[in-house]
Protein backbone atom coordinates (compact mmCIF):
# COMPACT_ATOMS: atom_id res chain seq x y z
CA UNK A 1 0.00 0.00 0.00
CA UNK A 2 1.31 3.39 -1.10
CA UNK A 3 2.07 5.94 2.11
CA UNK A 4 0.85 9.38 1.69
CA UNK A 5 3.49 12.06 0.47
CA UNK A 6 4.15 14.13 3.49
CA UNK A 7 4.40 17.25 0.95
CA UNK A 8 0.65 16.38 -0.21
CA UNK A 9 0.04 16.24 3.27
CA UNK A 10 1.43 19.49 4.23
CA UNK A 11 -0.28 20.88 1.25
CA UNK A 12 -3.81 19.88 2.62
CA UNK A 13 -3.17 20.85 5.93
CA UNK A 14 -2.68 24.30 4.87
CA UNK A 15 -5.48 23.73 2.11
CA UNK A 16 -7.52 23.39 5.15
CA UNK A 17 -6.07 26.38 7.51
CA UNK A 18 -6.49 28.50 5.26
CA UNK A 19 -9.93 27.86 3.83
CA UNK A 20 -11.10 27.73 7.96
CA UNK A 21 -9.25 31.63 7.82
CA UNK A 22 -11.49 32.76 5.04
CA UNK A 23 -14.66 30.71 6.26
CA UNK A 24 -14.00 32.77 9.11
CA UNK A 25 -13.27 36.16 7.86
CA UNK A 26 -16.47 36.46 6.10
CA UNK A 27 -18.22 34.99 8.76
CA UNK A 28 -17.06 38.06 10.54
CA UNK A 29 -17.89 39.98 7.35
CA UNK A 30 -21.10 38.93 7.88
CA UNK A 31 -21.55 39.96 11.34
CA UNK A 32 -20.20 43.44 11.34
CA UNK A 33 -22.55 43.74 7.83
CA UNK A 34 -25.93 43.02 9.68
CA UNK A 35 -25.37 42.71 13.30
CA UNK A 36 -22.84 45.06 13.78
CA UNK A 37 -23.91 48.72 15.51
CA UNK A 38 -23.23 50.34 12.23
CA UNK A 39 -25.98 48.81 10.73
CA UNK A 40 -28.30 46.51 12.84
CA UNK A 41 -28.38 47.51 16.73
CA UNK A 42 -30.62 50.32 16.99
CA UNK A 43 -30.63 52.14 20.20
CA UNK A 44 -33.13 55.07 21.60
CA UNK A 45 -32.91 58.06 23.23
CA UNK A 46 -35.74 60.74 24.50
CA UNK A 47 -35.89 63.97 25.74
CA UNK A 48 -38.56 66.88 25.80
CA UNK A 49 -37.44 70.42 23.56
CA UNK A 50 -39.65 72.61 22.02
CA UNK A 51 -42.88 71.54 23.96
CA UNK A 52 -42.48 68.21 22.15
CA UNK A 53 -40.90 64.30 23.03
CA UNK A 54 -37.72 64.14 20.90
CA UNK A 55 -37.59 60.47 19.86
CA UNK A 56 -33.69 59.68 18.53
CA UNK A 57 -33.36 56.11 16.76
CA UNK A 58 -29.98 55.60 15.78
CA UNK A 59 -27.26 52.59 14.45
CA UNK A 60 -23.88 53.33 14.46
CA UNK A 61 -20.14 52.67 14.53
CA UNK A 62 -19.52 55.08 17.01
CA UNK A 63 -20.81 55.66 20.39
CA UNK A 64 -24.29 56.90 20.18
CA UNK A 65 -24.70 57.63 23.65
CA UNK A 66 -22.52 60.61 22.55
CA UNK A 67 -24.37 61.33 19.62
CA UNK A 68 -27.73 61.85 21.27
CA UNK A 69 -26.40 63.54 23.86
CA UNK A 70 -24.88 66.23 21.41
CA UNK A 71 -28.18 66.48 19.23
CA UNK A 72 -29.86 66.85 22.41
CA UNK A 73 -27.63 69.64 23.72
CA UNK A 74 -27.95 71.11 20.24
CA UNK A 75 -31.81 71.41 20.13
CA UNK A 76 -31.68 72.44 23.83
CA UNK A 77 -29.01 75.26 22.66
CA UNK A 78 -32.01 76.52 19.77
CA UNK A 79 -34.85 76.04 22.50
CA UNK A 80 -32.99 78.89 24.71
CA UNK A 81 -31.75 80.83 21.89
CA UNK A 82 -35.51 81.44 19.81
CA UNK A 83 -37.74 81.40 23.30
CA UNK A 84 -39.42 84.98 22.56
CA UNK A 85 -39.67 85.04 26.36
CA UNK A 86 -36.48 84.18 27.19
CA UNK A 87 -34.97 87.51 28.27
CA UNK A 88 -31.78 86.24 26.96
CA UNK A 89 -32.47 85.16 23.64
CA UNK A 90 -32.35 86.72 20.19
CA UNK A 91 -36.15 86.88 19.94
CA UNK A 92 -36.53 88.46 22.86
CA UNK A 93 -34.31 91.23 21.83
CA UNK A 94 -35.88 91.78 18.64
CA UNK A 95 -38.82 91.63 19.76
CA UNK A 96 -38.76 94.39 22.23
CA UNK A 97 -36.87 96.88 20.50
CA UNK A 98 -37.87 99.47 18.29
CA UNK A 99 -34.88 99.74 16.89
CA UNK A 100 -32.12 97.72 14.39
CA UNK A 101 -30.82 94.71 16.33
CA UNK A 102 -27.53 93.21 15.91
CA UNK A 103 -27.95 89.41 15.07
CA UNK A 104 -25.22 86.92 14.45
CA UNK A 105 -25.17 84.28 11.36
CA UNK A 106 -27.72 82.01 12.47
CA UNK A 107 -30.09 83.79 13.32
CA UNK A 108 -29.94 85.82 9.93
CA UNK A 109 -29.79 83.12 7.96
CA UNK A 110 -32.82 82.06 9.79
CA UNK A 111 -35.04 85.21 10.03
CA UNK A 112 -33.94 85.61 5.87
CA UNK A 113 -35.06 81.56 5.18
CA UNK A 114 -38.10 82.37 7.71
CA UNK A 115 -39.36 85.36 5.19
CA UNK A 116 -37.95 83.59 1.81
CA UNK A 117 -40.76 80.72 3.23
CA UNK A 118 -43.16 83.29 3.92
CA UNK A 119 -43.15 84.97 0.18
CA UNK A 120 -43.04 81.49 -1.65
CA UNK A 121 -46.56 80.59 0.10
CA UNK A 122 -47.80 84.09 0.02
CA UNK A 123 -48.30 84.85 3.72
CA UNK A 124 -49.65 81.24 4.73
CA UNK A 125 -46.29 80.59 6.58
CA UNK A 126 -45.70 84.14 8.41
CA UNK A 127 -43.32 84.25 11.33
CA UNK A 128 -44.53 87.22 12.53
CA UNK A 129 -47.67 86.60 14.09
CA UNK A 130 -46.39 85.93 17.45
CA UNK A 131 -48.91 88.36 18.51
CA UNK A 132 -51.87 86.65 16.95
CA UNK A 133 -50.23 83.26 18.90
CA UNK A 134 -50.13 85.15 22.25
CA UNK A 135 -53.78 86.69 22.06
CA UNK A 136 -55.05 83.04 21.36
CA UNK A 137 -52.92 81.55 24.33
CA UNK A 138 -50.85 79.18 22.14
CA UNK A 139 -47.82 80.80 23.19
CA UNK A 140 -47.32 78.86 26.27
CA UNK A 141 -49.99 76.04 25.75
CA UNK A 142 -50.27 72.67 27.31
CA UNK A 143 -52.87 69.86 26.40
CA UNK A 144 -53.09 69.46 30.24
CA UNK A 145 -54.48 72.84 30.52
CA UNK A 146 -58.34 72.85 31.45
CA UNK A 147 -60.67 74.25 29.08
CA UNK A 148 -61.77 77.37 31.15
CA UNK A 149 -58.24 78.72 30.84
CA UNK A 150 -58.97 79.71 27.43
CA UNK A 151 -61.12 82.66 25.80
CA UNK A 152 -61.71 83.40 22.23
CA UNK A 153 -60.60 87.09 21.84
CA UNK A 154 -62.75 89.63 20.46
CA UNK A 155 -62.69 90.46 16.99
CA UNK A 156 -61.34 93.50 17.67
CA UNK A 157 -58.80 92.01 19.96
CA UNK A 158 -57.54 90.22 16.65
CA UNK A 159 -58.05 93.04 14.46
CA UNK A 160 -55.57 94.69 16.35
CA UNK A 161 -53.06 91.83 16.87
CA UNK A 162 -53.49 91.24 12.95
CA UNK A 163 -52.75 95.02 12.32
CA UNK A 164 -49.17 93.97 14.40
CA UNK A 165 -48.47 91.41 12.39
CA UNK A 166 -47.14 90.65 8.75
CA UNK A 167 -43.89 89.38 7.32
CA UNK A 168 -43.24 92.55 4.83
CA UNK A 169 -42.89 94.66 8.10
CA UNK A 170 -39.60 93.00 8.82
CA UNK A 171 -36.11 94.35 7.50
CA UNK A 172 -32.90 92.85 7.31
CA UNK A 173 -29.70 95.04 7.15
CA UNK A 174 -27.78 92.43 5.22
CA UNK A 175 -24.50 94.25 5.20
CA UNK A 176 -24.08 95.05 8.76
CA UNK A 177 -26.01 92.25 9.65
CA UNK A 178 -29.39 93.57 11.97
CA UNK A 179 -32.64 93.11 12.16
CA UNK A 180 -35.96 95.02 12.71
CA UNK A 181 -39.30 94.46 13.35
CA UNK A 182 -41.09 97.42 13.11
CA UNK A 183 -43.18 96.37 15.97
CA UNK A 184 -44.46 92.93 14.86
CA UNK A 185 -43.58 89.48 17.08
CA UNK A 186 -41.40 86.97 15.66
CA UNK A 187 -42.45 83.47 16.24
CA UNK A 188 -40.32 81.01 14.49
CA UNK A 189 -42.57 77.95 16.40
CA UNK A 190 -43.36 77.04 12.65
CA UNK A 191 -39.84 76.05 11.04
CA UNK A 192 -37.67 75.92 14.27
CA UNK A 193 -38.09 72.54 14.72
CA UNK A 194 -37.31 71.83 11.15
CA UNK A 195 -33.77 73.71 11.52
CA UNK A 196 -32.99 71.57 14.78
CA UNK A 197 -33.96 68.61 12.57
CA UNK A 198 -31.10 69.88 9.94
CA UNK A 199 -28.62 70.33 12.18
CA UNK A 200 -29.29 67.00 14.75
CA UNK A 201 -28.80 65.21 11.09
CA UNK A 202 -25.91 67.56 10.90
CA UNK A 203 -24.30 66.54 13.65
CA UNK A 204 -25.04 62.52 13.27
CA UNK A 205 -23.30 62.44 10.00
CA UNK A 206 -20.03 64.24 11.43
CA UNK A 207 -20.09 61.47 13.67
CA UNK A 208 -20.44 58.44 11.53
CA UNK A 209 -21.78 59.82 8.21
CA UNK A 210 -23.28 56.12 7.69
CA UNK A 211 -25.12 56.25 10.61
CA UNK A 212 -29.10 55.50 10.22
CA UNK A 213 -32.37 55.23 11.61
CA UNK A 214 -34.28 58.53 12.63
CA UNK A 215 -35.13 61.66 14.69
CA UNK A 216 -38.90 62.69 15.55
CA UNK A 217 -40.24 66.34 16.52
CA UNK A 218 -43.25 66.15 17.18
CA UNK A 219 -45.02 66.02 13.86
CA UNK A 220 -42.08 65.59 11.97
CA UNK A 221 -39.12 62.86 11.57
CA UNK A 222 -36.11 63.28 9.82
CA UNK A 223 -34.47 60.15 8.41
CA UNK A 224 -30.78 59.84 8.74
CA UNK A 225 -30.49 56.32 6.69
CA UNK A 226 -32.60 53.33 5.28
CA UNK A 227 -33.40 50.82 7.56
CA UNK A 228 -30.76 48.83 8.39
CA UNK A 229 -29.08 50.33 5.81
CA UNK A 230 -31.29 49.18 2.98
CA UNK A 231 -34.99 49.43 3.76
CA UNK A 232 -38.13 51.95 3.87
CA UNK A 233 -39.12 52.97 7.27
CA UNK A 234 -42.85 53.07 7.33
CA UNK A 235 -44.33 56.20 8.40
CA UNK A 236 -48.21 56.50 9.45
CA UNK A 237 -50.20 59.58 8.86
CA UNK A 238 -52.66 60.21 11.51
CA UNK A 239 -55.86 59.81 10.70
CA UNK A 240 -56.81 63.59 12.14
CA UNK A 241 -60.62 62.21 13.22
CA UNK A 242 -59.38 59.15 14.58
CA UNK A 243 -58.02 57.65 17.85
CA UNK A 244 -54.02 58.47 18.52
CA UNK A 245 -52.52 54.87 16.44
CA UNK A 246 -54.75 55.29 13.69
CA UNK A 247 -53.88 55.94 10.30
CA UNK A 248 -55.21 57.74 7.17
CA UNK A 249 -52.34 56.79 5.09
CA UNK A 250 -48.73 55.16 5.09
CA UNK A 251 -45.48 55.92 3.23
CA UNK A 252 -42.50 54.43 2.92
CA UNK A 253 -39.00 56.67 2.98
CA UNK A 254 -35.27 55.94 3.15
CA UNK A 255 -34.55 59.58 3.52
CA UNK A 256 -36.04 63.09 3.89
CA UNK A 257 -38.15 64.01 6.25
CA UNK A 258 -41.83 64.02 6.60
CA UNK A 259 -43.85 66.59 8.79
CA UNK A 260 -48.07 66.74 9.61
CA UNK A 261 -49.39 69.66 10.69
CA UNK A 262 -53.33 69.09 12.58
CA UNK A 263 -56.17 70.58 14.66
CA UNK A 264 -55.73 67.73 16.91
CA UNK A 265 -52.02 68.54 18.08
CA UNK A 266 -52.79 71.90 20.39
CA UNK A 267 -56.42 73.15 20.70
CA UNK A 268 -59.18 74.02 22.73
CA UNK A 269 -62.70 72.73 22.29
CA UNK A 270 -65.71 76.09 23.67
CA UNK A 271 -69.34 75.71 23.41
CA UNK A 272 -68.55 72.71 20.69
CA UNK A 273 -66.02 74.49 18.68
CA UNK A 274 -62.73 73.45 17.88
CA UNK A 275 -59.82 76.26 18.43
CA UNK A 276 -56.86 74.86 17.28
CA UNK A 277 -52.79 77.10 17.35
CA UNK A 278 -52.75 76.85 13.46
CA UNK A 279 -53.42 80.46 12.77
CA UNK A 280 -54.54 81.71 9.52
CA UNK A 281 -52.14 84.90 9.29
CA UNK A 282 -54.77 86.46 6.62
CA UNK A 283 -58.05 86.33 9.45
CA UNK A 284 -56.41 86.38 12.64
CA UNK A 285 -58.44 83.02 13.68
CA UNK A 286 -57.61 79.57 13.71
CA UNK A 287 -57.22 78.24 9.59
CA UNK A 288 -60.74 75.93 9.11
CA UNK A 289 -59.72 74.48 5.43
CA UNK A 290 -57.83 71.87 6.58
CA UNK A 291 -57.89 68.73 9.35
CA UNK A 292 -54.02 67.66 8.40
CA UNK A 293 -51.46 68.61 6.23
CA UNK A 294 -48.14 66.62 5.48
CA UNK A 295 -45.38 68.16 3.57
CA UNK A 296 -42.52 65.05 2.25
CA UNK A 297 -39.09 66.83 1.44
CA UNK A 298 -35.27 66.56 1.26
CA UNK A 299 -35.35 69.68 3.71
CA UNK A 300 -37.00 69.58 6.90
CA UNK A 301 -37.08 73.10 7.06
CA UNK A 302 -39.02 73.28 3.97
CA UNK A 303 -41.20 70.38 5.15
CA UNK A 304 -41.66 72.33 8.86
CA UNK A 305 -42.86 75.52 7.31
CA UNK A 306 -44.90 73.84 4.03
CA UNK A 307 -46.67 71.47 6.66
CA UNK A 308 -48.09 74.84 8.46
CA UNK A 309 -49.18 76.99 5.02
CA UNK A 310 -50.58 73.89 3.23
CA UNK A 311 -52.99 73.39 6.32
CA UNK A 312 -53.91 77.27 6.19
CA UNK A 313 -54.06 77.33 2.32
CA UNK A 314 -56.56 74.28 2.36
CA UNK A 315 -58.78 72.69 -0.33
CA UNK A 316 -59.50 76.26 -1.72
CA UNK A 317 -55.73 76.93 -2.72
CA UNK A 318 -55.22 73.36 -3.61
CA UNK A 319 -53.78 74.28 -7.33
CA UNK A 320 -51.74 77.05 -5.77
CA UNK A 321 -50.27 74.85 -2.85
CA UNK A 322 -49.81 71.54 -5.61
CA UNK A 323 -48.11 73.81 -8.11
CA UNK A 324 -45.92 76.00 -6.57
CA UNK A 325 -44.57 73.12 -3.44
CA UNK A 326 -43.49 71.08 -5.84
CA UNK A 327 -41.77 73.82 -7.71
CA UNK A 328 -39.83 73.69 -4.33
CA UNK A 329 -38.79 70.21 -3.72
CA UNK A 330 -42.47 69.69 -1.45
CA UNK A 331 -44.91 66.71 -1.60
CA UNK A 332 -48.29 67.96 -0.12
CA UNK A 333 -51.16 65.63 1.25
CA UNK A 334 -53.78 67.23 2.40
CA UNK A 335 -57.02 66.13 4.63
CA UNK A 336 -60.37 68.48 4.22
CA UNK A 337 -62.93 68.96 7.11
CA UNK A 338 -64.93 66.55 5.59
CA UNK A 339 -62.30 63.92 5.05
CA UNK A 340 -61.35 64.10 1.75
CA UNK A 341 -57.72 63.37 0.86
CA UNK A 342 -55.84 65.23 -1.56
CA UNK A 343 -52.22 64.59 -2.92
CA UNK A 344 -49.80 66.24 -5.05
CA UNK A 345 -48.63 63.81 -8.62
CA UNK A 346 -45.83 62.31 -6.79
CA UNK A 347 -47.04 61.98 -3.22
CA UNK A 348 -48.06 58.67 -4.57
CA UNK A 349 -44.90 57.32 -4.78
CA UNK A 350 -43.87 57.46 -0.99
CA UNK A 351 -47.41 55.09 -0.56
CA UNK A 352 -45.61 52.46 -2.46
CA UNK A 353 -43.69 49.72 -0.45
CA UNK A 354 -41.31 48.27 -2.96
CA UNK A 355 -39.84 51.08 -5.15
Amino acid sequence: MQQPDPKEIMILNRIVVYSVIVIFLVVMAIYLLFFSGKTGQYNDYEDYIFGTYIKIKIASKVNTNTVAKAIFNEMKRLEQKYDPYNESSVLYKLNNSEDWVEVDDETLSIIDTSLKLARYTEGAFDPSIGRLIKLWGFDKFTQNQSTNQFKVPTATEIAEAASQSGYQKIAIDYLNKKIKTNGVWIDLGGLLKGYALKRAYQIAKEFDKNCHGFIEAGGQIMILGPKYNKANWVIGIRDPRGQPGENIAIVYMKEGSIATSGDYERFFIIDNVRYHHIIDPKTGYPANKAVSATIISEDPVIADAFSTAAFVLGKDNWLFTRTVFTKYGAEVMIVTPKKEQLRSDRFYIYEVADR
